[in-house]
């Protein structure tokens, strides 16, 4: 048995000494915590102060993984008994999946209502159906993906940031979109007509815009389920996925559902369209870019030396 020593970094958490065993998950840890402390288990996390003797805390501290033992975490009782960590109250939580089926809900709903309600949909053009079905279709997708496909490192995330994620999808895709496509296709004058303008596609370049995006649609799902098999095993462990367009970047599913977006914004030319791909695409390279240099740190030599990170030989 060892001792673990665990500080509140919170006022209203205690502190507290317990006899555990470095084979302990700390998930078990964070529950007993909790149950002392009368808190959500999902509110606690439990970090470690790397370098003790430190002035500057904060740049060593390192939050334990839930799912992993203190052993595995890296705390070595072999040159001690008594291990100090620090726990933290981080607020009311939410879980992830339930994040993303609010995200993904706005964008159905608001869309509906502007397309059935707002506007009248016996004028609307067909560019401006398909603009409607195509959005339609991919959000139902990816409800389908949240609740079968896709797997989270993490349980939950603080609640505050429900709002900040929920705006990407509901005001630039739900609201400024709905609003400016769907609008009946009139003579405008002066700034209108660059407002609400949608293209008059004929049908055959529809089946073309179309098909291509449900090109897009399709591969983005094979690399989400790809992603899936990886932790077929319910771990939650990092590894390196393989084939497809894995062979070439390290996120297929950022650069399909960013090719997506634009062939969408080239089929109904609206300028509502083009700022939700720059916007997303961009948000996108970034975390690509974060995530493809935490693979290399991770995997070191291991990780294949040719993948870019988001767009092939590009990016």
């Amino acid at each position: 048995m060892v001792n673990l020593i665990i500080v509140p970094r919170s006022k209203n958490l205690r502190k507290i000494n317990c006899d555990t065993d470095p084979r302990t998950k700390v998930q078990a840890i964070i529950n007993e915590y909790s149950n002392v402390n009368k808190i959500n288990p999902n509110r606690v996390r439990i970090s470690v102060v790397e370098d003790e003797e430190s002035k500057d805390k904060k740049s060593v501290r390192k939050t334990l993984k839930n799912e992993k033992t203190l052993e595995a975490n890296g705390l070595d009782f072999s040159k001690t008994d008594t291990i100090t960590v620090y726990a933290k109250d981080v607020g009311p939580q939410i879980d992830w999946r339930t994040v993303y089926l609010i995200e993904y809900f706005g964008p159905i709903l608001i869309h509906s209502l502007v397309y059935f309600l707002l506007y009248n949909p016996e004028f609307n053009t067909p560019t401006q159906v398909a603009s409607y079905v195509l959005s339609t279709l991919h959000y139902l997708k990816r409800e389908y993906e949240t609740t079968f496909i896709h797997m989270f490192s993490a349980d939950t995330m603080p609640l505050k940031y429900l709002f900040r994620n929920s705006g990407h999808y509901w005001i630039f895709n739900g609201l400024f979109i709905a609003l400016c496509v769907y609008a009946p296709q009139r003579y405008y004058t002066g700034i209108q007509k660059y407002i609400f303008h949608v293209e008059d596609r004929t049908l055959d370049e529809l089946y073309v815009f179309a098909g291509l995006w449900a090109t897009c649609e399709l591969a983005n799902f094979y690399c989400h389920y790809l992603l899936m098999k990886l932790r077929s095993d319910g771990s939650r462990e990092k590894r390196i996925p393989y084939g497809f367009f894995f062979s070439l970047v390290s996120f297929p599913n950022y650069f399909f559902e960013s090719l997506g977006w634009l062939i969408y914004a080239i089929m109904n030319n609206n300028w509502s369209s083009y700022l939700f791909f720059i916007i997303g695409t961009g948000t996108m390279m970034v975390w690509a870019k974060q995530k493809h240099r935490n693979y290399k740190k991770t995997f070191g030599d291991d990780y294949p030396k040719n993948r870019k990170a988001m767009i092939p030989f590009i990016f």
